[in-house]
């Protein structure tokens, strides 16, 4: 049995419960309440440190980090992540690789660069940004993050820079990754002990697991002093979460980074092998669980080439997707199976693979989806079921194409999902100004190239805005008599 205990500096206490495979020491409440207390305190020290010193912890974490993995030092922690993600052993290698990229001091110093202010000195002192008027940016917390479990990252990435901005921070990973994430937080543990920024950092830090029924959560969501609650996730508990913050006589901010997908955009004259093995590469990834993972693809062109095309995904999920093993139970691969047989019988051309562990589907469809005529006859045959499933329609135009994109948040296929988050794009160079204005007008959040969907730049936001606008506040300060100045 897995034990989950909380990570912090604090003295405190625990409910002990048991879940599956799981026995949890979730921090208590009263735990809570008295740190809570003490939270300006602790926001304003960690506020007063420079801020170059704290994005260098955060650096120091990620290095750490690297030279442990080099060294051999996870391969246990792998092996259980293997379990509990339910993610071949390739992935959770390659999940490692990634984390000392994102705890990187320069990365997150891009990230706070590209706030309203543009820099990063307005995180401890006013900086003056026109003629006599000046910001200064100070935390909005406690802030409280709910995290999702189909990755490590979506952990890290607000948690560090709720950190950087000064937060009081709670972070509430996901029962599949909170191993991984206990493991990399506590590298920050032991800093403390030889580092004053470090020490401040980590008091600064809550990390537990709460249950569903949790009433510690309940409290700290619908009672506590917080001032932001970062929820990532879809329903129900998006909905649960949001009545019970909307309680809170503290009225804390709701910041929510809601369930999306990704569709890839490919125009005949640049469907190549190269593009061919970035769409399947990025279909098998996570097994399409990213927002950004391509869940629809549009091919503007004729049909000889969009099958030529598909012939090339499908030899690269074959030789990518046995590297990358995904074991899917009987229900799904039942539901696959009958899925295949629909869009056959409604004149899909269907290819696909029966290894179940790389049991990968293309279809290729004319002029429109036909995915929800399958999901009306196979109502769990939903996104989160269809695991290297990839329907290519294709159409005559980009105009054609960009129509489909617009209703895709709509159809029954996509239930649950609130819309498209990434496109990646392998289109010619005389469409593309006008292809990035109309994705752009969609409402679409990313639009990068095909190769490169699932690889997210230090700069990027997060769904249309930046993580420190949400969890920090803006100070306005103006001189005197700046507007009587001749």
């Amino acid at each position: 049995m897995l034990e989950l205990k909380p990570l912090c500096s604090h003295e405190h206490t625990t409910v002990e419960k048991k879940q599956g495979n799981y026995r949890i020491l979730e921090i208590s409440s009263e735990s809570i309440q008295k740190i809570l207390s003490g939270g300006s305190t602790i926001q304003e020290r960690l506020s007063n440190i420079g801020i170059r010193k704290r994005l260098r912890v955060i650096g120091e974490i990620g290095e750490i980090w690297r030279e442990r993995l080099n060294s051999g030092r996870f391969e246990e922690l792998k092996r259980i992540l293997v379990k509990t993600t339910g993610y071949c052993e390739k992935l959770i290698e390659m999940e490692f690789s990634l984390v000392p990229i994102v705890l990187n001091e320069d990365s997150i110093k891009k990230n706070l660069e590209c706030s309203p202010a543009r820099n990063i000195e307005v995180l401890e002192r006013f900086v003056e940004i026109n003629d006599g008027e000046s910001f200064r940016i100070v935390p909005a917390g406690p802030v409280l993050i709910i995290s999702s479990g189909n990755s490590l990252l979506p952990s890290f990435i607000p948690s560090a820079i709720s950190l950087a901005a000064g937060n009081l921070t709670i972070l509430k990973p996901s029962l599949s990754n909170y191993l991984g994430i206990v493991e990399a937080y506590g590298i920050l543990s032991e800093l403390a002990s030889a580092s004053e920024e470090a020490r401040m950092m980590m008091d600064a830090l809550i990390i537990s697991y709460f249950t569903h029924d949790s009433v510690s959560l309940r409290r700290l969501l619908g009672e506590s002093e917080i001032g932001v609650v970062n929820f990532w996730g879809g329903e129900p508990a998006r909905s649960s979460i949001t009545k019970i913050v909307s309680e809170n006589p503290n009225h804390p901010r709701i910041v929510v980074n809601g369930p999306l997908t990704g569709c890839a955009l490919i125009h005949e004259k640049s469907a190549g092998e190269e593009v061919a093995k970035a769409l399947a590469k990025n279909i098998i990834l996570y097994d399409q669980q990213l927002c950004s993972s391509p869940t629809l693809a549009f091919f503007i062109g004729s049909w000889q080439n969009a099958f030529s095309f598909t012939r090339m995904v499908e030899q690269f999920l074959e030789e990518i997707g046995v590297e990358y093993e995904s074991v899917l139970d009987d229900a799904s691969v039942f539901l696959t199976q009958s899925a295949r047989r629909i869009l056959q019988l409604k004149g899909s051309h269907v290819f696909s693979s029966k290894n179940i562990k790389n049991f990968w589907t293309l279809v290729l469809s004319k002029g429109g989806s036909v995915l929800d005529e399958v999901v009306n006859h196979l109502p769990g045959f939903n996104i989160y079921v269809r695991r290297r499933f990839l329907e290519i329609v294709v159409v005559d135009s980009v105009e054609e194409a960009l129509e489909h994109i617009k209703r895709i948040s709509g159809s029954p296929a996509f239930k649950g999902i609130d819309g498209i988050q990434t496109v990646g794009y392998s289109i010619i160079t005389e469409e593309k100004e006008k292809v990035f204005e109309k994705l752009a007008s969609l409402g679409i959040y990313r639009i990068v190239p095909l190769s490169d969907m699932s690889m997210r730049s230090a700069i990027e936001p997060y769904d249309g805005f930046t993580l420190l606008s949400a969890f920090t506040k803006i100070v306005y300060h103006r001189d005197e008599k700046t507007f009587l100045k001749p």
